[in-house]
């Protein structure tokens, strides 16, 4: 994106600054002077793990935020707001860093000096030079002709498929998103649930090349982040390109013709088949809504909902409000709806441990909106910064000690993350019988966990609110019964109970090479795949959030749906070069994957025996969770490798 120019006056500077990121500021005076000396000063920042942060920050009054002290903070201003007029009357091209120079900025906000790997992996990401390097370009006559005859059908127009769908059309390849929705979005459409937001940092949950400065929120609501994914799908065409409201249920590899058959239905019950040489499913792992497995839903007289599936004119102002879950989705909902119910009953089987964020519900600062809009290099050091705390912040405190013994954590490290969570938790009890209820007996990460400002536990100590930490045993007429078996009565019942992410491309019936189904070769929920990418017997299929490709800790899914389209994209590419038809990944390295998969999931706190959660398939084994550092992904889906395939020539 160009910036725009800085018209505004001195004043208007000075104020905007207040609301400025003190690192991304440093680098942009970088930019603007020239000058790499206040590199090598006394101001530095200090790396805290997002873990971390929230509470020190809040225990020393005269600290700012990533270490920087508040008068350091008022010299840094100063400095920006010098370098900001000069650059401003010059009207000149900002002057050229050295490669060493980019190094010593990077190795300055991380406190460490980089690898050349690492500072490839960095740059890549935010692209100081401006050059987007995760499309392909296909560099001649010959290739460009193969590309024009090549098509390919993506299945949903979330995050992963509007990404896509954008390379697809760089790459000048015939493509059809089928999405099942009245909309684009994925489940930024479909969650519209009170109180829903990402609990990713807004500026890093965006495109790498195309940034967002419009955030209402540090952390965004849906309704936000559907408009962003909304505004890619109209800029990118994306839309000229989608068959919305349509779903499918079959496809079938050809083996005579070499072609997908993709089995469709439209809203009015019309059936198509439509054919491609390869399929994308970009379903995600959260997008088929689970009630919960108990008796007597359709007994339940008054409004039972299911938060990924909420009313538009659900009203639950003056109610008897239930809650099944304490999840990331109730966690979000329970607030939002102590405000306004009569009453609130939250029932709770486990509960999560939570680490502190002052900024989590806060909005964005006018100003900092505008340094990201105007500031050279601003936005793209601000991105890099939430990037680099989220991808190195506490992957290693997640790793299990084989010679650690407690059920409390997986290791040393680890133990002292559970004792500093605990006291934030406990800060905000007062109620030991309530602290009782809500203080996790299981290892930090061995669960989803989740970020919070104090609005939760504040909202289960309401008058009008109970917690409820027993299982639901079942529904009847005017409520919930639980352990007790006594009913708490209920107008309305929300089941914020998760999703059947086990069950990889569920309900779609996948066909493969001598009829062998996905669901056959994986059965129920043992999904697995090459890179969470490619599947034996499937040729041609690839998958985006695949098996194995959530992010526990280590980043930004929307970086990861980077990588995996840029995999998928080469891989097309490496066809058209080759002129072959299909490529069907080999079993051998499919397994070699899994087992090193399996292997490193197990040694980590969601990998626990002793932990149930959502990650795990009904044999307990991991099938939802990425267990590589980001980077290490990231070179694992830079190219496919040609030996790791089987080819399949033109007929």
């Amino acid at each position: 994106m160009e910036l725009d120019s800085i018209v505004e006056d001195q004043d208007f500077i000075e104020e905007a600054l207040k609301s400025a990121n003190i690192p991304a500021l440093i680098m942009s005076i970088v930019h603007m002077t020239g000058d790499t000396r206040i590199l090598n000063g006394d101001i530095k920042p200090r790396f805290v793990d997002p873990v971390s942060a929230g509470s020190e920050a809040s225990i020393d009054e005269d600290m700012g935020e990533d270490g920087f002290t508040l008068k350091e903070m008022e010299i840094v201003r100063r400095w920006a707001l010098d370098a900001i007029n000069q650059y401003r009357t010059a009207k000149e091209p900002l002057p050229e860093l050295a490669k060493k120079d980019i190094e010593s900025m990077l190795s300055y906000m991380c406190g460490q000096k980089l690898s050349e790997e690492y500072r490839s992996f960095i740059e890549e990401e935010i692209g100081l030079d401006g050059i987007d390097r995760r499309g392909i370009n296909l560099e001649t006559p010959e290739l460009l002709s193969r590309a024009r005859s090549f098509s390919v059908i993506i299945i949903g127009a979330g995050m992963g498929g509007i990404l896509a769908s954008i390379r697809l059309q760089e790459a000048g390849i015939a493509h059809t998103v089928i999405e099942k929705n009245t909309g684009v979005g994925g489940t930024w459409h479909e969650n519209r649930y009170p109180g829903c937001r990402v609990d990713v940092p807004g500026h890093s949950y965006s495109y790498s090349f195309e940034p967002n400065y419009d955030w209402k929120h540090h952390y965004p609501v849906s309704e936000d982040i559907r408009t962003y994914y909304e505004r890619c799908a109209k800029k990118y065409r994306v839309d000229e390109f989608v068959r919305l409201d349509t779903e499918v249920v079959k496809a079938v590899f050809d083996e005579e013709e070499l072609l997908w058959r993709v089995h469709t239905v439209g809203k009015n019950g019309i059936e198509e088949i439509l054919s491609a040489n390869a399929l994308i499913s970009a379903v995600g792992q959260l997008n088929r809504p689970r009630f919960p497995d108990i008796d007597g839903l359709d007994d339940f007289q008054g409004e039972l909902v299911h938060s990924a599936m909420w009313p538009s004119d659900l009203e639950c102002s003056g109610k008897r409000v239930a809650v099944i879950g304490s999840g990331a989705s109730a966690f979000q909902i329970v607030p939002e709806i102590a405000k306004v119910a009569k009453h609130l009953t939250v029932f709770q089987r486990s509960p999560v441990w939570m680490f502190p964020n002052p900024v989590y519900h806060r909005e964005v600062a006018e100003g900092h909106k505008w340094a990201l809009r105007k500031i050279p290099f601003y936005s793209k050091w601000y991105r890099f910064g939430l990037f680099y705390s989220a991808v190195e912040g506490v992957y290693e405190q997640t790793l299990a000690d084989p010679n650690w013994n407690s059920p409390l954590s997986v290791s040393a490290s680890n133990d002292v993350m559970r004792e500093n969570l605990a006291m934030w938790i406990e800060s905000q009890v007062n109620d030991q019988a309530l602290l009782e209820k809500v203080l996790p007996k299981y290892p930090p990460f061995g669960k989803r966990i989740l970020q919070d400002n104090g609005t939760y536990l504040s909202s289960l100590q309401k008058d009008n609110v109970e917690l409820v930490a027993k299982e639901v045993n079942k529904l009847v007429r005017n409520g919930v019964v639980c352990g007790e078996g006594n009913v708490h009565e209920a107008d309305i019942v929300i089941c914020a109970t998760g999703f059947f992410a086990e069950r990889f491309l569920y309900p779609i019936n996948i066909v493969g090479r001598g009829g062998v189904t996905l669901s056959d070769q994986w059965g129920v929920d043992e999904g697995r795949a090459y890179l969470g990418i490619t599947v034996p017997n499937f040729p041609n299929l690839f998958c985006v959030y695949g098996p194995n490709t959530n992010l526990v800790v280590a980043g930004s899914i929307a970086h990861n749906a980077e990588s995996q389209v840029n995999y998928i994209m080469r891989s097309v590419k490496l066809l058209l070069e080759r002129n072959q038809a299909a490529m069907d990944c080999r079993k051998e390295v499919y397994d070699k994957y899994n087992a090193e998969v399996d292997s490193i999931n197990e040694r980590t706190a969601w990998g626990a025996p002793s932990v149930n959660n959502w990650y795990k398939n009904s044999s307990g084994r991991v099938t939802s969770c990425l267990p590589f550092r980001i980077i290490d992904y990231w070179k694992m889906t830079k190219k496919p490798d040609p030996e790791d395939y089987l080819f399949i020539d033109q007929n």
